[in-house]
């Protein structure tokens, strides 16, 4: 079986390698020189052939979703730094946050590079839920040996839980999970030492918490299995707890999906049901890009996925029902994920479109989500582009949301390559280029 992960990490890491050392401005100049010295027309061809390509880079292809047509409307404030600017640590991603005893609390990954790194260590920072530009580091960890990603904060009975993931710590294998971890304070200043919690290979992508009959119950999304191998064989899990590190199925098992589908997120809608929606990167039967789920409120553990993927990815997704309205914060990508014809092999199509994706900008957005109708069926066009963030381009697209109890508002948070431009492909925000954390208010308006 081809490790499709395997073979495109290791062909990345030598130009990433690469990149990390060299000076493309000082590249490519250094090429017209040389070519000057050979023949002017050569150099002069160069020079043509570079504005082309800038020129290239200029055109704004139309956005491939409807645009939201309705009386809701987002106001975003402006973004404030989470992220200590240490010159070491160019890469400050995978971020969760929460309001929890008059603060809000960050989580982020910390490290010298996107890609698996030993050096890769997980930072709880804190601020005045009135003051989002002072914060203050509470509680860090590292192991030394594993690759540390994927955080999550969620509240449970009056404490806070933080998941996260451990991984193999080579980039050239990629990003090959071992072990989700969780810890868990009641103040913000005693942490249980980290734990192990769920499957091997098990990474924990969203949890909502839901009052019910006068106690709380976590639901759990996570997804486990041989992610990027020729036909990849992952398992969706959707599973309850009521202590936040024990878990159990929500109906008769906890694997909803079986397929190439992967970083699952959910919501309750205000009737009471369930959609979800989650990448399919890996492809199965369905296709390639993203995959839409419905379940009814009285049968929550059977999800009813679509016959066939949307073609288009929202990576790292985050769904949220707020006001009685759906909403996604999502990466934004113009084009369809499915790069590669159907009818070549799937390990051919999955490198394909994995190399194809890597090559092109990416962003970061907000979306409406249109709702089942009462047959439980989608409409032709369920997701709806409500508004392109500024700001998040190269590396981004990993968001995280919050209700600001004091204030009454929300705080979003995301991270981005802030000193590339727009066109930046989103694998070279990846290469030598700081990732910043950053947060912002937020406020819903609606006249339904």
């Amino acid at each position: 079986m081809i490790d499709v992960q395997h073979w495109f990490f290791l062909a990345l890491s030598y130009p990433i390698e690469a990149g990390l050392q060299l000076n493309a401005s000082l590249i490519f100049w250094g090429v017209v020189v040389a070519a000057f010295f050979l023949s002017r027309t050569a150099a002069l061809f160069v020079l043509v052939g570079a504005l082309a390509a800038f020129l290239a880079c200029c055109n704004r292809t139309p956005d491939p979703y409807p645009k939201f047509k309705g009386k809701l409307d987002l106001l975003f404030g402006r973004w404030f730094c989470v992220s200590s600017a240490v010159k070491s640590n160019n890469a400050n991603n995978n971020v969760s946050l929460i309001a929890f005893d008059q603060k809000i609390v960050v989580a982020y990954r910390t490290a010298e590079t996107h890609f698996a790194s030993p050096l890769a260590r997980i930072v709880v920072v804190t601020a005045d839920d009135q003051d989002l530009e002072d914060w203050k580091e509470i509680w860090s960890y590292q192991t030394g040996a594993n690759d540390l990603r994927e955080t999550l904060f969620f509240e449970l009975n009056g404490r806070l839980f933080l998941y996260f993931v451990c991984l193999v710590p080579n980039k050239r294998e990629g990003f090959l999970p071992q072990r989700t971890n969780w810890t868990s304070t009641g103040d913000l200043k005693v942490w249980l030492p980290p734990a192990e919690v769920g499957r091997v290979t098990e990474i924990v992508w969203d949890v909502k918490v839901v009052d019910t009959e006068g106690h709380q119950v976590a639901y759990k999304t996570s997804y486990t299995g041989n992610h990027y191998a020729a036909y990849a064989v992952v398992s969706v899990l959707f599973e309850q707890s009521t202590n936040g590190s024990q878990w159990k199925s929500v109906g008769k098992d906890s694997t909803v999906y079986v397929g190439g589908v992967s970083e699952v997120s959910f919501a309750f809608t205000a009737k009471g049901d369930l959609v979800a929606i989650g990448r399919n990167e890996d492809g199965d039967a369905s296709g390639f890009g993203s995959q839409l789920f419905f379940a009814r409120k009285g049968d929550l553990g059977s999800w009813v996925p679509l016959k066939m993927s949307i073609p288009y990815r929202f990576d790292s997704p985050r769904m949220v029902c707020l006001d009685g309205h759906v909403l996604l914060f999502a990466r934004y990508a113009r084009e369809s994920y499915a790069a590669i014809p159907g009818w070549l092999p799937l390990g051919l199509q999955q490198i394909g479109n994995l190399f194809a994706y890597s090559a092109l900008p990416k962003g970061g957005a907000a979306y409406y989500i249109k709702e089942p109708g009462d047959d439980g069926c989608w409409c032709e066009q369920p997701v709806h582009l409500i508004q392109s963030l500024e700001g998040t381009f190269g590396d981004t697209g990993f968001f995280s949301i919050t209700k600001n109890n004091s204030a009454g508002d929300l705080i979003l948070a995301n991270y981005a390559s802030s000193s590339l431009h727009s066109h930046a492909p989103w694998v070279v925000g990846q290469f030598n280029y700081a990732t910043e954390v950053h947060v912002c208010r937020l406020r819903i308006l609606s006249n339904d």
